[in-house]
């Protein structure tokens, strides 16, 4: 039997030189800035046999492309770039890729300078959530566009109710059916959400449909953060955040969280790893909407009544958090330069929150480069159990398709914790150590190489869960793409 995921696939194009992006479908609807666009798709194999893959691309309109790949060895993968399918520049669409092996797959999303990353879908519902909207949010040009595709087999409308922080919500449909395996793209202003204010987004349709989530500015295309939204068998009553800070290099993240139930919820956070616990609620967060933590500054809907208690926020701090409720709950997390390093720009990303019950013994990691033309990802790897110590071996598979070389890593994580799997051709995380070969000293001294990316696979004695980081490190910080993120699939060892 083979096994599809759903990936919006934002841009489409023939050649990355010859790529612009024209996103308008009606009144309202803005493009994405800075033209150039194309996006890649990782797509890992975590069977146990050769996998053979195809991607079949959707034009948003008409038209369809498709690529195989065969024999991808287990634990390998391949990355299918957007002007590898002969579809015409300047298009958007959406993609379902199949295999005859279970699969994984991460689009990355870039016109050079910004850049973004999220997974792909393998159980698309009836129902999406979106916890953050923005339309230019006070004037900042900071905004959100939404890219939904039909995931069932017969064309129907596609509905969203947007909801503002003080109650207020805006209805929208796509007018006339979408055909299977086609998107929309939902901005916004297209019901005149107020700039002024944060939001949520719920979408619905009578048939499965997945989505996925542009953060951008309107004018200027430096930055872009994306993440797929959810479904309601994704939420949970427990949250887990692997990476909290405040100033922490500059940095300060933002926990979103959105109350996904019937019902208005109580939602607490407790932030882990400081020298003094801290806490935040939102009481009385109204079915459907969202509450921002930040730093250490209360922001609650409006009517809700917030609280705080405990030692505030040390500045700098890198800490942990965990998210509870009394509904199930989603959410993503921002990270950005508070303080933006002297000679450097503003860069930024974001996460999804992790449901606690959903945490399992092994994890799949599609996209992970090692000093690849400067690039670096660190996957921050956190043991779940918060009163035993867990075991891991991380088996990292550099190249792509076939022709792959392994490196593996054992090590331990502590109760709560998190490792940091990052630049390992210099240094180990403490009680970690290679079995068999290690990365060579000598990727420390280059900057490019046709085997310093690939995929990983991690199993471990206790439930684990990851975020993957890519940061670009050359040496001319102005030539620095945006910094991207991406979450780790959990998978049944």
């Amino acid at each position: 039997m083979k096994r599809k995921l759903f990936t919006v696939v934002t841009v489409v194009v023939l050649a990355m030189l010859m790529a612009s992006l024209v996103i308008a479908q009606g009144p309202g609807v803005q493009d994405l800035p800075g033209g150039g666009w194309i996006t890649g798709t990782q797509i890992q194999n975590v069977g146990t046999g050769n996998a053979t893959i195809v991607m079949t691309v959707y034009g948003q309109s008409t038209g369809e492309w498709s690529k195989t790949s065969s024999g991808v060895a287990p634990g390998a993968s391949v990355n299918l770039l957007a002007d590898q399918f002969g579809w015409p520049g300047g298009s958007i669409g959406s993609a379902i890729v199949s295999a005859d092996q279970p699969i994984v797959a991460q689009t990355t999303e870039t016109n050079g300078t910004a850049a973004a990353q999220y997974q792909a879908i393998d159980s698309p519902a009836s129902q999406v959530n979106f916890p953050l909207v923005k339309n230019n949010y006070r004037g900042s040009g900071k905004t959100t566009t939404f890219f939904v595709q039909n995931a069932g087999s017969s064309a129907k409308i596609i509905y969203a109710q947007y909801r503002d922080e003080s109650g207020a919500t805006y209805n929208w449909n796509s007018g006339s059916a979408v055909d299977p395996g086609r998107m929309v793209v939902l901005n916004p202003a297209d019901v005149s959400f107020p700039g002024d204010k944060l939001g949520s987004l719920i979408v619905t349709c009578d048939v499965p449909i997945a989505g996925v989530v542009n953060e951008h500015h309107i004018t200027e295309g430096t930055i872009l953060q994306a993440t797929r939204g959810f479904a309601p068998d994704e939420a949970g009553t427990t949250l887990l955040i692997p990476t909290i800070k405040r100033q922490w290099g500059g940095r300060s993240t933002g926990p979103i969280i959105q109350n996904s139930s019937a019902s208005a919820a109580d939602i607490y956070i407790t932030y882990k790893g400081t020298a003094s616990p801290f806490y935040q609620y939102a009481r009385n967060v109204p079915a459907g909407a969202s509450v921002t933590f930040y730093e250490n500054a209360e922001v609650c809907p409006a009517g809700a009544t917030c609280g705080r208690v405990g030692t505030p926020l040390p500045i700098p701090t890198l800490a942990s958090a965990v998210v509870t409720g009394t509904q199930n709950l989603v959410g993503v997390v921002n990270e950005t330069f508070v303080t933006i390093p002297a000679g450097q720009r503003q860069r930024q990303t974001v996460t999804s929150a992790f449901n606690q019950a959903a945490a399992t013994q092994a994890l799949a990691i599609p996209l992970y480069k090692v000093n690849h033309d400067y690039k670096n990802s660190g996957a921050q790897v956190q043991n779940t159990n918060l009163t035993t110590q867990a075991t891991y071996q991380a088996t990292f598979s550099l190249g792509s398709g076939a022709s792959v070389t392994e490196y593996v890593l054992e090590g331990t994580i502590p109760p709560g914790s998190a490792v940091t799997l990052y630049k390992l051709y210099a240094a180990l995380p403490s009680g970690s150590a290679w079995v068999g070969a290690g990365f060579p000293a000598s990727w420390s001294t280059s900057s490019t190489s046709t085997e310093r990316f690939g995929s990983i696979t991690i199993t471990a004695n206790q439930p684990i869960v990851a975020a993957i980081t890519e940061a670009d490190e050359d040496p001319v910080s102005s030539a620095r793409q945006d910094i991207k993120s991406y979450e780790a699939f959990n998978v049944t060892p």
